[in-house]
């Protein structure tokens, strides 16, 4: 195709100017670029603030994740340290008790059959180690409590042999024994102590009952943390001590440890409440410890951290959010300072064009201009000689309103031409209305080129489709376009070559070519040819502004332009525009 002025790779897009509206046509309305620079301006804050704030969150969510894990094992760690102190506490608790009663055996008076005041002083002094022991009794090897010091005298001869704990104790080698919780002869709950002792080859046994309650008083007194409670159960599941407001002794617990881990920290619910439960089994007796605290107590001071994180993190987001807004404010406002300067270059630099390409065609328009001019001259000379008696012509109204006419047509012919030149060259602003792509060609291929073309006896083919649709666009700056590549086109053939001009409907696209038969381009040249300043011609031939210019333009109108080129074969120029903004 023709010899090329201008480039920028193909298909580039211009940066948004205010001489672009949305979707990339040039617009001449004021308040469609500044709704372009509002949609610009929110579309930019949002992305920032995305670009900002998917990080910030996803990072937020993720240390909030493992803030809440922290939380929950520091409280979990916290409970099972409380769990594991109590353990070892209510050890040395049961493991003091069973001394006390051990060392009511080694008293030098020590009588195998005590008589009632030695029953009371032995109960006297355990009450002052313990509050919790209730009572006391002698046990001789028959089974028979022939000692007994409390609140239940009648338990005084109550033989023992048929006990399971006394059966347990006097038949294994362990020499104590704490039982669990049970009603016993008594009817009350309680625990039971008992200690053996080997005497003259026969197991006297001395047991005491232990108080429940005391011992959970023992639990929650010796508790820490807020609002920390705690409750023994034996294998079975059964309340061994525990707060009235939690459950009753010997009752179901609502919690029954698994017997294979030694000890654990769960959650359970429990009046309508969440509960975090630390539990540890003991050695001394067959029960498992359990302390528990209300979830949201134990995680309290660190939800009081957790708000104070997420407060600042949104005073801090909302900060980043007022800085982004300011900063995509100024630099929007002087994109649109910048653009403005642009557009009003661009503005000048179509306009030089317009004027180069004028300086190109003066010869052919000065052609052009002369055969009118000579009519004119001619028309005026005859009319003379008609007036001159002396020549004899005819000189009748008639004959002078004919030759008239013939001037009166060249000048209209000049005219013509004239206000051509000048809706060329003038200076508008864009403006768009309906175009018919057919006519804007022929505007150039029969106006200031036609006179060149039939000098240069180069041959323009028209292969127009029927059915090109209107498109809105400003007339002026489509006519610079495909008068720039008319002229490339020009150039390239030479004399006697051809130019084809084509318009085709594809796929929503009206596609405008103008082929030539000129020397055509490699593809280096192909990759250069809409880059500013570059040009086949010969120095001083061309600008190499052309290309770009028109293609700013074209993209300018949401469009593209294609090239093919083949040395020695020719080049395709292809117009590429949308049938609708």
């Amino acid at each position: 195709m023709a010899q090329t002025e201008q480039t920028g790779p193909p298909g580039a897009h211009p940066s948004p100017s205010p001489s672009m509206a949305e979707g990339g046509y040039i617009y001449a309305d004021d308040s469609v670029r500044k709704k372009y620079y509002r949609r610009l301006k929110r579309a930019l804050t949002i992305g920032i603030l995305l670009a900002y704030l998917i990080p910030i969150t996803i990072l937020t969510l993720y240390f909030n994740h493992k803030f809440s894990e922290s939380v929950r094992e520091s409280a979990s760690l916290h409970l099972a340290a409380v769990t594991e102190n109590q353990r070892n506490s209510i050890a040395l608790y049961m493991q003091k008790r069973i001394v006390n009663v051990f060392n009511l055996f080694h008293p030098k008076d020590f009588n195998l059959t005590p008589i009632q005041d030695e029953m009371d002083y032995y109960l006297a002094n355990l009450v002052r180690a313990d509050a919790g022991f209730v009572d006391i009794g002698f046990i001789n090897p028959d089974g028979i409590q022939i000692g007994y010091s409390g609140p239940y005298p009648h338990l005084l001869n109550k033989d023992y042999s048929q006990e399971d704990w006394y059966v347990a104790l006097t038949t294994h080698p362990q020499s104590y024994i704490v039982t669990d919780l049970y009603l016993g002869l008594r009817r009350m709950p309680h625990f039971t102590i008992g200690v053996k002792q080997l005497i003259d080859g026969a197991y006297y046994v001395i047991r005491t009952s232990l108080d429940p309650d005391n011992l959970h008083a023992y639990l929650t007194t010796t508790s820490h943390g807020k609002r920390v409670d705690g409750f023994l159960i034996n294998r079975a599941g059964q309340y061994q001590a525990v707060d009235a407001d939690f459950g009753q002794l010997l009752s179901q617990a609502v919690f029954i440890p698994p017997m294979d881990r030694q000890s654990d920290v769960t959650e359970i619910a429990f009046n309508g409440q969440t509960m975090l439960l630390s539990y540890t089994w003991l050695k001394e007796v067959p029960w498992c410890l359990v302390m528990w605290q209300p979830r949201d107590v134990a995680f309290r001071e660190m939800e009081r951290i957790r708000v104070s994180m997420v407060t600042g993190s949104a005073i801090l987001v909302f900060m980043l959010m007022v800085v982004i807004w300011l900063i995509v404010n100024r630099v929007i406002r002087w994109t649109e300072y910048v653009e403005h300067d642009r557009a009003e270059l661009k503005t000048q630099l179509y306009h030089t064009h317009k004027l180069v390409a004028v300086g190109q065609l003066a010869g052919g328009v000065a052609h052009e201009i002369n055969n009118p001019l000579a009519i004119i001259a001619s028309e005026a000379g005859l009319i003379r000689d008609m007036l001159d008696e002396r020549l004899g012509l005819e000189c009748t109204p008639e004959t002078i309103i004919k030759e008239l006419d013939e001037i009166d047509k060249a000048v209209y012919r000049a005219k013509s031409i004239t206000m051509k030149i000048l809706s060329f060259v003038r200076r508008t602003d864009p403006k768009l209305v309906p175009c018919d792509i057919r006519q804007l060609l022929e505007d150039v291929v029969t106006g200031v080129k036609e006179q060149e073309f039939s000098v240069s006896n180069i041959t323009v083919e028209r292969d127009y489709d029927p059915n090109t649709p209107e498109l809105m666009l400003d007339p002026d700056l489509m006519r610079q376009v495909f008068l720039n590549l008319i002229n490339n086109a020009s150039d390239a053939v030479g004399e006697g070559g051809s130019i084809t001009l084509r318009t085709r409907m594809e796929d929503g696209w009206v596609r405008v070519s103008v082929a030539d038969t000129g020397v055509g381009m490699d593809a280096e040249q192909v990759q250069k040819v809409f880059m500013p300043f570059f040009t086949t011609k010969e120095v001083g031939k061309g600008t190499g502004l052309g290309l770009s210019i028109s293609q700013n333009i074209v993209e300018g109108f949401g469009g593209r332009i294609e090239v093919e080129s083949r040395p020695g074969v020719g080049s395709v120029f292809t117009v590429v525009l949308p049938t609708s903004s």
